[in-house]
């Protein structure tokens, strides 16, 4: 039924542009029925060596799009702090981190238990790509060395390492799901 209504409106459009070219002249409605314009995005396409990749893959990337907007503050945070730390006045920066820190446990400390244990390990990559800084390293700075060392007996108990630097070539399956997401990935 639909090749029945698309073949004279075809018909009608190619004998317009017989008729423009026949008798010299352009016509203009025409020609901006003719005039359009499709973009397409980039398509990649992936063959997995195995079934586990494959599902890695797709749980990376709706765990991305969990951790975005958490990545997100982090950064705009850390900025802030080496902000207000660069600025030389101990006793405000002190007061500062103290007082964003209280904001945001009260804040997110609810969320952020509820997100599972492979969430959190995304955050943490994120983070690492994102700020150039591995999180013990960012802990260390902001909280002190024995806070550090205390999150990352805990980062331990669950299989991490808040020392490990972010490897693009290591966390490949994350690289392609950032890829993927394109725009919307967008730690800004």
């Amino acid at each position: 039924m639909k090749s029945l209504i698309i073949i004279p409106i075809l018909l009608l459009i190619f004998s317009m542009g017989a008729k423009a070219q026949a008798s010299g002249a352009v016509d203009t409605s025409a020609v901006m029925m003719l005039d359009t314009v499709i973009k397409l995005r980039e398509a990649s396409c992936y063959v997995f060596k195995s079934k586990d990749d494959e599902l890695e893959y797709v749980k990376d990337i709706q765990r991305i799009r969990t951790m975005l907007p958490y990545v997100k503050m982090a950064r705009h945070l850390y900025a802030q702090v080496e902000e207000k730390k660069d600025a030389g006045n101990k006793k405000e920066y002190r007061h500062f981190r103290k007082d964003t820190e209280k904001e945001m446990r009260e804040r997110f400390e609810k969320e952020l238990r509820d997100k599972t244990i492979n969430e959190g390990k995304v955050l943490v990559k994120l983070l690492n790509r994102e700020t150039g800084n591995n999180c013990y390293k960012i802990i260390k700075e902001i909280k002190g060395g024995f806070s550090a060392w205390t999150w990352q007996i805990v980062a331990k108990h669950y299989t991490y390492d808040l020392k490990e630097a972010y490897d693009p070539h290591k966390e490949w399956i994350l690289e392609m799901a950032i890829r993927y997401l394109g725009p919307e990935y967008n730690p800004n």
